[in-house]
């Protein structure tokens, strides 16, 4: 008898496999993206300076005997505020729609305002016509 030809069957796994890594691949570079995606969006977190905010105060907060976690924590809420008023927040995805959704509405009411005090004089004085 002869031996049963499975040269299709090794190449069909091979191809099953090949396309599962790829499949993998695919999945992976998704994940990264997603991932870039997420830091897109504030979460809540609103920058570190109202971290550095509240861990100043905490420092201030809990009592120490050498009062430097007090010097130390007035130090960081300054920093914080500081921070604060002179680094702009983050750009986040929710702001961006938020702008956008601003800018579409003052530019109908420019539009609108451009309309209501739009009247062209025409004057037809400086036209010569020859027939």
């Amino acid at each position: 008898m002869d031996a049963p030809k499975t040269d299709h069957i090794v190449t069909a796994v091979k191809e099953l496999g090949s396309s599962c890594v790829e499949s993998a691949d695919l999945l992976s570079g998704m994940n990264g993206a997603l991932h870039e995606v997420n830091q897109l969006y504030d979460h809540g977190y609103g920058g570190a300076g109202n971290s550095m905010i509240s861990f100043g105060i905490a420092l201030v907060a809990f009592p120490e005997p050498f009062m430097v976690s007090d010097v130390i924590g007035a130090g960081m809420v300054a920093a914080g505020f500081m921070y604060k008023h002179f680094v702009p927040p983050p750009m986040y995805i929710d702001n961006v729609f938020e702008t956008i959704q601003e800018q579409v509405q003052a530019i109908h009411a420019t539009g609108e305002g451009l309309n209501q005090n739009y009247s062209p004089e025409v004057d037809l004085s400086s036209f010569k016509f020859e027939f």
